[in-house]
């Protein structure tokens, strides 16, 4: 039997129509999950659903607001009609701004922390009311280096992801004699959507070009590579199987050796 297989899993990726939500949206259903992509951008959400299907594998996009409980408990529950009993949920939705401390709003505070933070709970709230139902289940929560590493200009961002880390710890011990283990995923750079547009902000931080800016950082990282976005998949398939299955409240960093907490 294959390990790495995903057969008869159903799998929530929220952020699931770009960057890492949707490269694991991809590959999870071709290992056999059935998936549910949650996102607010129907257009992009709908295009990686079609992709899944059009390889004959399983796959419903669902336009959520994951900041709204209701929203995101009446899509799960869609999710059950359609898919099948829920047994895994990845939170992949995130955003992130570099911005100097004294420059930051309370709008984009609120922002970030709603989107990085508070949906984070609330979509662990929905995905274990769930799985208590269905007497197991796994959920892993992108994480960041910023949740362990502090860094100028990503205050309000590293406030969010520190949270995360905490608020991840704090429910894998509540429900470790449940059979519901949660884990993080605490990635470096990725080059992703995002980084197109952050690598201009940071640009501006280190007074460099912005086409210099992800060079700069494959210099600083032992590895000299950013992150794959196949290291992020690994690491996820790693954490949602069995191959885990002693695993719960940790992080792993994928980081080409940066970081060693």
């Amino acid at each position: 039997m294959d390990k790495e297989r995903m057969d008869g899993r159903v799998i929530v990726i929220t952020g699931g129509s770009s960057g890492m939500g949707a490269a694991m949206a991809k590959d999870f259903s071709k290992r056999g999950a059935k998936i549910a992509v949650y996102d607010l951008n129907k257009e992009k959400g709908q295009q990686i659903v079609d992709e899944i299907k059009a390889k004959g594998n399983i796959a419903e996009f669902f336009k959520v607001d994951v900041t709204n409980k209701q929203a995101i408990e009446d899509a799960t529950n869609q999710v059950e009609i359609q898919l099948g009993p829920l047994t895994n949920w990845v939170n992949s939705a995130g955003i992130s701004r570099m911005v100097p401390f004294l420059d930051c709003s309370e709008e984009l505070w609120n922002l970030t922390l709603n989107v990085n933070l508070k949906a984070t709970f609330l979509c662990c709230q929905v995905a274990i009311s769930h799985m208590l139902n269905n007497g197991k289940g796994e959920i892993v929560n992108m994480c960041s280096l910023s949740g362990k590493k502090p860094s100028s200009w990503q205050t309000i961002y590293c406030a969010s992801k520190f949270g995360v880390l905490g608020l991840t710890q704090s429910i894998a011990k509540e429900f470790a004699d449940k059979n519901i283990r949660l884990n993080c995923i605490c990635p470096g750079i990725v080059h992703t959507e995002m980084w197109d547009k952050l690598k201009y902000e940071y640009a501006k931080k280190r007074n460099l070009d912005p086409e210099e800016v992800l060079p700069y950082f494959e210099k600083q990282i032992p590895m000299h590579r950013l992150v794959d976005l196949q290291d992020v998949i690994n690491a996820a398939v790693f954490l949602l199987t069995d191959n885990s299955s002693y695993l719960t409240g940790q992080s792993i960093n994928l980081v080409g050796g940066e970081w060693m907490d």
